[in-house]
């Protein structure tokens, strides 16, 4: 149906089997009291050009990380999401139906110094991509900042309790602008050809050509492209952002597309899933 990567300048947006699992997880799964038998999920994901012992693995992985329950109901095996994986995907289900730019600030910002010994790069890696999920970058000086008000403790969590963290939450004094901020911290070129990218592929597919395992296939394919495309964006306030931002263009294209995706595959939707209540 597609290729698993494509490029646009020096970007590139990639599905892999994990991220299309955790997305059908969250689109089929996320916040229902149900079960989808391993079969399903397998044949699911032929669809998308990913082998059965490969599907099979990747289960088994994603249930030895607590991200999914097993059960057994007879014969078959049935998976659904636990309290840890719903909250990851609650997570990333905010991230794709958020609005395409934040529409209010205050003008403050919130300033991280985090310092972390050479013995725990692992907590390194940890706070980076938990600060840059939750839209902070970092400046040449090495501070992260975001626009806006944050709890900083929320966001890194219990592994950094008692680590060498400063927060601050203020107004940017001169030299130092709003703009001079955004530009040291936020390659606000890259993250605007994701967007360009995205736009690229996904307005020249031409979806009404889908059967029903088509545009279900084609759905999960279109949200995991455009998580991956919102984990590129911090989601600076409109003010913060060029006029001509691809953002908001892209975004009703996806959701466009998925409207029409979804009712081309109700019925797979409605009876082709094997599922039990749990």
């Amino acid at each position: 149906m597609r290729s698993d990567l494509y490029t646009g300048g020096t970007v590139e947006i990639t599905s892999t089997p994990q991220s299309l699992l955790l997305t059908f997880m969250g689109m089929h799964l996320l916040r229902k009291p149900i079960a989808v038998s391993g079969a399903s999920i397998v044949e699911v994901f032929e669809w998308l050009d990913v082998g059965r012992s490969a599907t099979r693995s990747l289960l088994a992985r994603m249930t030895d990380r607590g991200m999914l329950g097993r059960h057994k109901s007879g014969r078959k095996t049935f998976y659904s999401l636990t309290e840890h994986g719903s909250a990851v995907l609650d997570d990333g289900s905010r991230r794709v139906w958020r609005a395409a730019e934040q529409s209010s600030w205050d003008g403050q910002w919130t300033t991280v110094a985090l310092s972390v010994p050479e013995d725990a790069r692992h907590l390194r890696h940890r706070a980076r991509s938990r600060l840059g999920w939750a839209g902070f970058g970092t400046t040449a000086s090495g501070l992260w900042v975001t626009p806006g008000s944050r709890d900083v403790s929320a966001i890194l969590g219990s592994d950094f309790v008692g680590a060498d963290l400063t927060v601050m939450i203020g107004r940017a004094h001169p030299p130092t602008t709003d703009e001079s901020l955004v530009s040291d911290a936020f390659d606000l070129d890259r993250i605007a050809q994701y967007y360009r990218v995205f736009d690229a592929r996904w307005a020249s597919t031409d979806v009404s050509v889908f059967d029903a395992e088509g545009a279900f296939a084609a759905r999960i394919h279109l949200q995991a492209d455009w998580l991956f495309v919102g984990r590129a964006d911090p989601l600076l306030p409109a003010t913060l952002l060029p006029h001509d931002w691809p953002a908001d263009t892209a975004d009703r294209l996806f959701r466009s597309l998925d409207a029409i995706l979804g009712d081309a595959s109700t019925e797979i939707e409605s009876h082709g899933l094997d599922s039990i209540e749990v």
